[in-house]
């Protein structure tokens, strides 16, 4: 049996949501494919609630130029969450401009949202493609961000 949130969203990602229009079903269909597969009834109901999280969160919002250069400093609890490298990406990914500090928040609460696990790179990268996918106009990052998640060129952390 798969056990996290996590996994059930890479798997509901890999397999429906990145395809497009061509295979869109219904909830209830995805519920019982994602059963049937070996997740756990309350990880593919937690999932699809990160999922509607994310739907409702904000698709864009003015940059404040304040806000350009600032470092983001993690709470006791994000620090306890987010293992050094996956900080590192995080940060990485901003200054490369895949992301801005708004997507990052997004990111974060996100990342936050998958419950208790230790926050990895592999997480990020993740978390990162999904917000980029749900946000109208970051067709470009997303195709960045797609292209650390499935491209075999690894991202430099500097």
């Amino acid at each position: 049996m798969k056990e996290t949130i996590f996994e059930v969203l890479v798997y509901l990602f890999e397999h429906y949501i990145d395809e497009g229009e061509e295979k869109a079903i219904g909830q209830e269909a995805l519920k019982a494919d994602l059963l049937e597969a070996g997740f756990a009834e309350n990880y593919v109901d937690r999932a699809f609630d990160w999922m509607n999280e994310l739907t409702l969160l904000p698709s864009a919002a003015i940059e404040n130029p304040a806000e350009q250069g600032a470092v983001r400093i993690y709470s006791a609890e994000e620090r306890l969450r987010f293992n050094v490298d996956a900080q590192g990406f995080l940060l990485s990914l901003e200054q490369a401009g895949i992301i801005d500090s708004t997507r990052r928040e997004l990111v974060i609460d996100r990342a936050m949202a998958l419950g208790d696990v230790m926050l990895t790179v592999d997480h990020i990268k993740w978390v990162a493609l999904m917000v980029l996918f749900s946000q109208s106009g970051m067709e470009g990052h997303y195709s960045q961000m797609e292209e650390l998640v499935y491209g075999d060129i690894p991202f430099e952390l500097h």
